[in-house]
């Protein structure tokens, strides 16, 4: 009895699970082969091809010039680290070792077609003046 209870139960479970995290919240994935090409990047073996809300990806920037646009002026080599934090919000962190330590984040978001736009900021304010 207990045996066909769990197992009655299990089956049931499995067929109210949502098919993926994805699908569950109606969110669009981030494409980062067509992110990488646009803001001069180089996919490793092992990078992610699609990006959902909260995942990141590393890669690697090889050309400057187009990365420069969005604000982040870095060699060639450095290393881009790009994270999905909302719909259509990404977080770009770039840091390079040489010729001095340096880090840059950058936040934008997918426009129509797929543009890349800087993000309006989202600082929480409260009802409070500050001191």
């Amino acid at each position: 009895m207990k045996r066909r209870l769990l197992l009655s139960s299990a089956v049931a479970l499995a067929f109210l699970a949502p098919a993926s995290s994805s699908a569950q919240r109606n969110v669009d994935l981030v494409q980062v082969d067509a992110l990488a090409e646009k803001m001069g990047l180089k996919l490793g073996p092992s990078t992610a091809h699609e990006l959902e809300l909260g995942q990141s990806t590393t890669m690697l920037l090889t050309k400057p010039e187009k990365l420069a646009i969005h604000g982040i002026k870095m060699h060639e080599g450095a290393r881009v680290t790009v994270t999905c934090v909302g719909p259509g919000r990404l977080r770009i962190e770039a840091d390079e070792l040489q010729p001095v330590p340096k880090t840059v984040v950058v936040m934008l978001k997918l426009g129509d077609g797929g543009t890349l736009e800087p993000a309006p900021d989202r600082t929480a304010t409260t009802g409070t003046k500050p001191r």
